[in-house]
């Protein structure tokens, strides 16, 4: 990754709007390495700011790959900060690029940061998770979500 996804300028960006990077060897810091969860390198450990594990990949990242990760580990960040807005748009971000693999648990996680904001369960989840079952209909996200729409998989 430091040849290739880390000098991208989208990568320096986000990260350095958004982050405090640190570059981790975990050989010489394993007590941290456990404590983050670092199972094997390359790899993205995105925590908030009292080390909480938000989101974790592992392996290797062409730029525009881990530019999403990063938007939906900021997402899932801001979710636990009950900065809903700002959770909000990063799903978005992440949602709404066809190109994007983690765009249907964005939708996911969307519709739960909707309903910690709203309190309103059908109102929160029905247009996020609604568009999982239509873009993704036979993916294990739109199994997870079909009995709350009352669209339970198909054979069941």
């Amino acid at each position: 990754m430091e040849a290739v996804t880390l000098p991208d300028e989208t990568v320096i960006r986000e990260i350095g709007e958004n982050f405090v990077a640190a570059k981790l060897e975990s050989a010489r810091h394993a007590d941290l390495s456990r404590r983050i969860g670092i199972r094997w390198l390359p790899g993205l450990v995105v925590c908030d700011a009292d080390e909480r594990l938000a989101h974790t990949v592992v392996g290797f990242l062409p730029p525009d790959d881990l530019v999403f990760e990063i938007t939906f580990g900021r997402a899932i960040v801001a979710m636990g900060e009950k900065r809903y807005d700002d959770a909000h748009a990063a799903f978005a971000a992440v949602a709404e690029r066809p190109e994007a693999e983690r765009a249907p648990e964005a939708l996911y996680w969307w519709g739960i940061s909707r309903n910690r904001q709203l309190k309103n369960f059908d109102a929160a989840v029905r247009e996020p998770w609604g568009r999982i079952v239509e873009r993704w209909p036979k993916s294990q996200w739109a199994r997870k979500v079909g009995y709350a729409l009352g669209r339970p998989p198909k054979g069941e």
